[in-house]
């Protein structure tokens, strides 16, 4: 049988001769029951620092956004500020009144509360403009600068005029507007103009590269010509102010067919029968066929 006191040397190691615990271990468990000293955080200071300046910089803006929201009222709605004068400048094909209505601009109209880039919108929206700008101009004036397309024939369509521009497309009815002497497009009927077909579609093709050879002096307003007359069997034929005979140019060459004109019509003039043609034919690049009118008994 083991002995008493074999089976305690662990504690005869903690303990001394005295009975008492080791200084080390018992300064040990001291240090382990001592409260945690809480250190200060310099970056949460510098945090709520941050923090209540931002703040007051918002409480600020608020009141800063306020006063002159507060003020932006009472402007948009005084009187001082009321619309009394507009200037409409650059319209020749547009009224005043047409631009006014557009613009829905009047004396109750306050100038600061102007809502200027949706009626720029609303004018672009006329067949006429091409650009629209507004200025303010206080304490009460606004200026209106149209841009207005600018029509390159007319086409005469069942006895009715219509301004068409460089496609050729229609832009308004001529009644009562004819503020220019320009060459007129014949040959198209209303169907034709609104909703075409393929033939006329061809026909309207040729027309626009004729356009580009013909010399700008002759599309010009007063120009010497007339009329362009599209026919869906003869083709195009041109009529000029100074030249007795209509030109029939066909389908296609017309920078050829227009070079021959010249030396065709220099040929009648020597020959003293130029007042007699009725017809120059240049639709064959080969030959020139000319119509003279019989002459008087």
């Amino acid at each position: 049988m083991p002995r008493p006191g074999r089976n305690k040397p662990a504690a005869a190691k903690v303990r001394g001769n005295s009975g008492r615990l080791n200084p080390s271990l018992q300064q040990q468990s001291v240090a382990r029951r001592r409260p945690a000293v809480k250190r200060p955080r310099p970056g949460l200071k510098a945090a709520g620092r941050l923090a209540a300046r931002l703040g007051g910089l918002a409480a600020l803006l608020a009141l800063v956004s306020a006063v002159l929201l507060g003020g932006w009222c009472l402007l948009s709605s005084s009187r001082a500020f009321a619309v009394s004068r507009v200037e409409v400048l650059g319209t020749k094909l547009l009224s005043r009144l047409e631009v006014l209505r557009v613009a829905q601009v009047g004396a109750d109209s306050n100038l600061l509360a102007l809502p200027v880039g949706k009626i720029q919108e609303r004018l672009r929206g006329l067949l006429w403009v091409q650009e629209a700008s507004l200025e303010r101009r206080l304490p009460g004036s606004l200026r209106i600068t149209i841009s207005e397309r600018q029509p390159l024939l007319l086409a005469l369509v069942e006895g009715r005029l219509f301004y068409l521009n460089r496609e050729l497309k229609p832009l308004a009815p001529a009644d009562g507007r004819l503020e220019r002497d320009l060459p007129v497009l014949s040959g198209l009927s209303r169907a034709d103009l609104l909703s075409p077909d393929e033939e006329i579609l061809f026909l309207l093709a040729a027309a626009r590269r004729l356009l580009a050879v013909l010399p700008p002096a002759e599309l010009a307003p007063g120009g010497r010509l007339s009329q362009i007359h599209l026919d869906r069997v003869w083709g195009l034929s041109l009529v000029y102010s100074d030249l007795p005979p209509v030109v029939r140019l066909g389908f296609s060459d017309f920078a050829g067919g227009l070079q021959r004109l010249g030396r065709v019509r220099a040929d009648l003039e020597r020959r003293g029968e130029l007042k007699r043609a009725r017809l120059i034919d240049l639709e064959s690049p080969r030959r020139t066929v000319v119509r003279l009118a019989r002459e008087a008994a």
